[in-house]
Formats: C-alpha cells, structure tokens, sequence
C-alpha cells in the first residue's frame, strides 16, 4: 500500500512512523525546510503513551527525558502569587512536557529510512474513490498517485477545504505568547497555571532545568506587539504580565527575544464528523483543531496517528492490502473511530478556556 503524509509536524511524522511500521510504504511531503522548529514546549498526557505504543514507538517515548521531575508540586496561584489551589498527588495531572523540538527530533529518528520531502508543497487534486487512486500534484506541477494520502497540514489546512470538510475557524477570543528560558529557572518547586481575570499563566520546568511557559490573555484579534508600538512580543508579554508575581516575570525576562512567540488562538468553528473522503484522511490540527486549554492538540493528534496504524497494519496482516484493498472503507472505519471523540475533546477544550478567560474582579493583578 502506498501512502502520502503532507505535513511534517508531530502529527505528521507519528503517522508515517506507524504506518511504515505497519508495512506500507510511506512518503512525507512538508512545505518548510528541515530547520524550521516553530513552537516552544508541548504537553502529553497518558492517552499519548497509549497512542506511541499502538504506532510501536513506545520503547523510545518511554526513554525521552521530560519535565516536570519528580517532587513538584502541581499548583493554582492567583495574580499575587498566593496559591489558591494546590493539588494533592493523586489528583496531579499526569503530564509528560518536552520541548517541542525535541519531540520533533525524536519523531524524525522514528522515521529513518521514509522519504521526507522537505520544502515540497503539494495538494490534492482528486482525492479517488474505491476505484481511482488519489491524486497529489506539487507546486512545480509534477503529480503523483497513492493509495491512501493522509493529510495533516494544520489549522488552515487546504486540504480540509479541498475535500469540503471546512467548518471555518473560531477564534477563541484570547491570544498567548509562549516561551522557554534561556536556562535553567526556579519555580519553587512547583508547576501549574494560574488564573487572573481574563489572564492566565502557566510554567513546566522541563528536564533540563529550563522552564516553559505561557501567557495568556483576552485580546482583539490580530492584535500584535508591533501594532501596539512595542518593540517585540518579549516586551508585550512584560507589559501585560507586568503586575503579577515577581517569579511569573522573572520567567518572561529570562527568555531570549527571538524565543518569545505570539499567536491567536483558534479552534474549529464547529466538530468534523467525518475525517475523510475519497482516499484522503485528515489528521492532527487539519481533523480537529482546539484551544489548547485541556493540552490535547498534540495528543489527539498521535491518537489519529495510531488509528490509522492499526487499521492499515490490520488490512496488511490480512493480505488486503492490494489493488482492490477498500481504502474508502478504512477510512470510513477511521472517521467512526475518530471524529466523535475528537469533538468530545474540542468541545471540553473551548468550555475550559471560558471558563479559564471570565472577568474576576477579586482576581485582578492587586484585587
């Protein structure tokens, strides 16, 4: 079985690990080159090691060095840095946070031995039914045919559009910036976000002793640094951030300029229920984007991964893998094991950052 992957990201990647695994043979197309590592730390609960060890990836996930380490303390704080909530061991969120390029370097490792075609945009152009192949033709016009393409080519995905899946996007009403210290930091021991009004902020001590963290805060959209005449999104989140605790700020001030990264935050405006058609397949941000309030973009993102392992390692293990494999029943197989979850998770995701973002006057920076 032959299979295209557009999009290189931890989507991306975890999906070709898999189904290569599985005994396809796969192909990753990504529009950006081979250096670009955009984004700053990333979050994986439990549901993400299931899904690694479903795609066979679980021996070299279980050996990745993580944050937060053993003995922190999971907290709330208010903008005053007294902790509202603490919680006890049992309730702590089992989190595993890296940098997100080193999960990335991890993936690509995984991948070894697949071609990546790295600054090679492509798009479908027929997505084939039972009979007819999928087709992809890339920028410089050259196509080529697949069995099974799997897209996952993130928020402002063509291909969603392509397929008429596009629900449009929401924006949630609040931006974040995002950010990890040059070095080594000190949290107190402790992890956690902390809520204000209409402001939060969040710190991960990864496992190299530096620190992740995030800002967030309820702003007009497309609101940048610059439009406001400040010099950087460093300067920005130090002026937004400006009267909480003095360790959130020490955080924002001991992270590099260049590092400091701003985006909107948007979500579907509504769940998908179906990720599929033809012999196309959405997958990661492209089937299911959400506010990242609940930390389970990346994690929806493996579980697609893993899905569509086990669904192609099943049709390969019983010899239907051949010309008249039905893909478009797999995938029809993938939308029903996928879509209703992935909108129970977005829908859960948006709720959260409601409630996180609300006006609360006691809770303002001196209230």
């Amino acid at each position: 079985m032959s299979i295209a992957v557009i999009g290189g990201g931890i989507a991306g990647l975890a999906t070709a690990a898999g189904l290569a695994k599985a005994g396809a043979a796969v192909e990753v197309f990504e529009r950006s080159s081979r250096d670009a590592v955009p984004g700053a730390g990333i979050s994986l609960f439990p549901n993400s090691r299931a899904a690694m060890r479903t795609i066979g990836l679980l021996d070299g996930y279980e050996q990745l060095p993580h944050g937060p380490g053993a003995g922190i303390r999971t907290v709330m704080r208010r903008p005053d840095g007294k902790v509202a909530l603490s919680f006890p061991a049992w309730a702590r969120p089992q989190v595993r946070m890296f940098h997100r390029s080193a999960l990335r370097e991890f993936l690509l490792e995984s991948c070894r031995g697949i071609p990546i075609h790295w600054d090679t945009a492509v798009t479908v152009d027929d997505d084939g039914d039972k009979l007819r192949r999928a087709v992809l033709t890339a920028a410089d016009g050259q196509q080529s045919s697949w069995d099974l393409v799997v897209a996952a080519d993130g928020l402002r995905s063509t291909t969603r559009r392509f397929l008429s899946l596009d629900p449009g996007l929401r924006y949630a009403g609040y931006t974040a910036w995002r950010g990890v210290t040059r070095g080594p930091a000190d949290t107190g021991g402790t992890a956690g976000e902390d809520w204000g009004s209409r402001q939060r902020f969040g710190t991960v001590p990864l496992a190299d002793g530096r620190v992740y963290w995030f800002a967030v805060a309820t702003k007009d959209e497309g609101r940048t640094a610059a439009a406001d005449g400040l010099a950087s999104e460093k300067e920005a989140a130090e002026r937004e951030f400006a009267s909480w605790y003095p360790a959130a700020r020490t955080l924002i001030a001991g992270t590099d300029e260049a590092e400091v990264l701003r985006h909107d935050l948007y979500d579907l405006a509504r769940p998908l229920h179906a990720f599929h058609r033809g012999r196309v397949a959405l997958a990661g941000d492209a089937a299911h984007a959400m506010t990242p309030d609940l930390g389970q973009g990346a994690g929806a993102g493996l579980e697609d991964a893993a899905a569509l392992t086990a669904l192609v390692r099943s049709a390969l293990a019983g010899g239907a893998a051949g010309p008249d494999t039905d893909v478009v029943g797999l995938l029809g197989r993938y939308s029903r094991l996928r879509a209703p979850k992935a909108a129970r998770q977005l829908r859960a995701s948006r709720l959260m950052g409601r409630l996180a973002q609300r006006d609360r006057k006691a809770w303002r920076p001196g209230g």
